[in-house]
């Protein structure tokens, strides 16, 4: 059966990892601190524009060894550079952020259960947040451009480790579970209208310019938010706003969101507050 038609892509990477057993700085030989997903939807007709996007990117920044772009291999300046130049594209960026501190030795069998990798439902429960407001964006925008839901399809970065078909299944649970009324946490949603686990595809990140774009966004908003080290920088991140997703004009649990959802209880220091404050988070 071929894949059905649709009319928007979703392009997916991730910076930090998402280990929650052991957490630096609680333990020094832990996961990372953040984990974070970032996110880039553009409209299926301008597929090739990312590509256009890194030549000219290159360019700039004066990268004329390899054919991609990675942005932990960029300089502070090239750093800026590239995303000044990313907030120019037809696009829409979206970003997830944890910080993993409240999360470290965190157990949920029934959540395990739901996403069905118990090594990975915290990826998953992530993955899930972000789509709630990315299929939110996708849904209002398809009814402005074609008076109705169109399908959005999802590109993921390869990485090792995850099982992104476990992905595919755990959408396709949230489809049913939301169909019967069963939903966890029913708040938000993924609108499934724009959604299809026939959909769903995964890439090397040198091989497509979408997901080097989203490796942009993710790695920018780390960056910004892992300020214990000693390369933090929040002006790339800073300078993606034109292109942030909104909903009623505000960035902050939209295009930006922040986990823990009790942002007045976070163990985040002052530095680590800065982008998420500039986004508009009330911390």
């Amino acid at each position: 059966m071929s894949a059905p038609s649709f009319d928007y892509i979703a392009y997916f990477d991730e910076a930090g990892d998402p280990g929650i057993r052991k957490v630096v700085p609680v333990d020094p030989s832990g996961g990372t601190e953040w984990f974070v997903l970032g996110c880039v939807v553009i409209k299926a007709s301008r597929e090739k524009e990312p590509i256009d996007f890194i030549k000219r990117a290159r360019m700039i920044i004066n990268s004329r060894q390899r054919p991609d772009i990675h942005y932990k291999n960029l300089k502070a300046w090239q750093r800026v550079k590239v995303c000044q130049e990313a907030a120019k594209e037809n696009a829409r960026f979206f970003c997830l952020a944890s910080n993993k501190i409240s999360m470290r030795g965190y157990k949920n069998p029934a959540a395990a259960a739901t996403s069905l990798h118990p090594n990975n439902f915290f990826y998953n429960y992530c993955i899930r947040i972000l789509l709630e407001r990315v299929t939110e964006w996708v849904e209002r925008r398809s009814l402005v451009d074609f008076g109705e839901p169109r399908k959005l399809k999802l590109v993921f970065s390869e990485r090792g480790g995850h099982s992104y078909r476990h992905v595919k299944t755990y959408t396709e649970v949230l489809r049913i579970q939301e169909e019967k009324g069963r939903l966890f946490q029913n708040v938000r949603a993924p609108r499934f209208e724009v959604l299809d686990t026939n959909l769903i595809e995964v890439i090397r990140h040198d091989q497509n310019a979408g997901l080097q774009m989203a490796d942009i966004v993710a790695s920018a908003f780390y960056h910004a938010a892992n300020a214990r080290a000693s390369n933090w920088d929040i002006e790339p991140a800073k300078a993606l706003k034109p292109r942030m997703a909104t909903d009623n004009a505000l960035v902050a649990n939209a295009g930006l969101t922040l986990l823990p959802w009790r942002t007045w209880k976070s163990p985040l220091t002052s530095d680590q507050k800065q982008i998420f404050k500039f986004y508009g988070h009330k911390l």
